[in-house]
């Protein structure tokens, strides 16, 4: 992801709050696109499995640890995936109340790298991640963790950090 992109609210829910990042210049987030590619939407079943997991996080659980596979990113990033079978959806789970979705698809290979699209899609998280928390580390973000919500300037335009 060379481009700039901002961070917009998916669900804001009692038990944590659910993100998604738009690139600059596109009227679908990422999520949005997870949602609608056609790969995904042949596994019907996995797909309504993920929705319905992310409601009940949002709604009910928060976003603990154990939902997720953690060793999707570098060891210093907070990229992991939300599964169901082949169908992989990678977030950033930054604490039990914050989730960045990002996008995914179907898993064919052996790991994501050996897929162009999930390997990309890891890769734009894992630069999200690493701009969203200087901002948080900085305070131009901060983050209620009682209710994931975010406030402060969401919007990484290109050439700014």
């Amino acid at each position: 992801m060379k481009q700039g992109f901002k961070i917009v609210p998916v669900n804001l829910g009692v038990a944590g709050s659910i993100y998604t990042i738009q690139l600059e210049e596109e009227s679908q987030t990422e999520f949005d696109k997870f949602l609608m590619a056609d790969d995904v939407n042949n596994q019907e079943a996995s797909l309504n499995r993920i929705k319905s997991k992310l409601i009940e996080m949002s709604t009910e659980y928060g976003f603990a640890a154990h939902y997720f596979k953690e060793s999707e990113g570098r060891k210093r990033d907070y990229v992991s995936a939300l599964s169901d079978g082949k169908l992989r959806l990678y977030c950033l789970r930054i604490d039990n109340t914050l989730l960045v979705v990002g996008n995914g698809g179907v898993k064919t290979t052996r790991t994501y790298q050996e897929a162009p699209h999930l390997n990309a899609s890891v890769e734009d998280l894992q630069r999200v991640h690493d701009l969203l928390m200087k901002r948080i580390y900085s305070g131009r973000i901060h983050v209620d963790h009682n209710t994931g919500v975010l406030r402060g300037s969401m919007n990484f335009f290109k050439d700014q950090k």
